[in-house]
């Protein structure tokens, strides 16, 4: 109920601010984006309110700034990396804990001595660097829906996440990625639109 409140007075003070086009162009953009997914609405509504439940509760353990959450039709990809088993469990946790959650696949690192600067602010940009590479060459291919997929980047491995058309399509997709040379590895959470 707070969420709705929340999310009614923010829409007001756009629009008492004068700023309604700005409301009604993100609205549209909103409603265009969803329609060319191959997951509905009620779908795409469900996943963020389930990365939206994961990350207040990571908020509350101290956990938000080291994992990144990403969903999908309602399976759940955690990365990151965190300093003991005890934080990676919980975070596990809290996942499988929200309404709507189908996997969680739990992709977070345990930091050691040896690679304890995985959330430098250098790494964090060299993933982030390596995802935008990667979006832009898949919004290039005609032959990709681009936005079927989820792609995140943690210590040069690179997470997919999404529904394909078909395997001839998810190869492409796998294949744009393996040209990147800073890709250590792809790993794919990709199911096919017709399964």
């Amino acid at each position: 109920m707070k969420v709705i409140i929340s999310l009614l007075l923010a829409v007001l003070i756009v629009a008492q601010s004068g700023c309604i086009s700005l409301l009604i162009g993100t609205a549209v953009t909103t409603a265009t984006v969803v329609s060319m997914q191959d997951k509905s609405l009620g779908a795409t509504i469900d996943d963020t309110t389930i990365v939206i439940r994961i990350n207040k509760e990571l908020l509350n353990h101290n956990l938000f700034s080291s994992i990144k959450v990403k969903v999908n039709e309602g399976r759940v990809l955690l990365i990151g990396s965190v300093d003991s088993i005890e934080k990676q469990v919980t975070a596990e946790r809290v996942a499988w804990e929200q309404k709507g959650v189908k996997e969680v696949i739990n992709k977070i690192k345990i930091k050691t001595l040896d690679n304890d600067s995985n959330n430098s602010i250098a790494d964090i940009a060299k993933n982030s660097l390596i995802t935008a590479k990667i979006k832009a060459r898949i919004l290039r291919r005609k032959n990709v829906k681009s936005v079927n997929y989820s792609v995140n980047t943690a210590d040069g491995v690179v997470y997919l996440m999404g529904i394909a058309q078909n395997s001839k399509e998810l190869n492409e997709v796998i294949k744009i990625i393996r040209e990147i040379k800073e890709v250590k590895d792809v790993v794919s959470y990709v199911r096919f639109i017709d399964k």
